[in-house]
């Protein structure tokens, strides 16, 4: 199944955590917050390196959940 990537800025410390360990998936922005570079995930190896980065992540900003309307549509 999909899953949404996003980062919950409004917690963000900018630790840079999630783009060390996966720079495909995130990156540090000029501001100092991290943004998810790819929103919709439908590649199982994306999936399981984003649900990695929650693990570590040390503000917990990192969201992954359930994409709307199955396989359709990209990020």
């Amino acid at each position: 199944m999909d899953r949404i990537l996003a980062v919950d800025r409004s917690v963000c410390g900018g630790s840079g955590t999630c783009e060390a360990m996966h720079p495909q998936l995130f990156a540090v922005g000029d501001d100092g917050y991290a943004v998810a570079l790819k929103t919709r995930l439908v590649d199982p190896a994306d999936i399981e390196a984003a649900d990695s980065v929650i693990d570590v992540c040390p503000t917990e900003a990192i969201l992954l959940t359930a994409a709307p309307g199955g396989a359709d549509g990209d990020g």
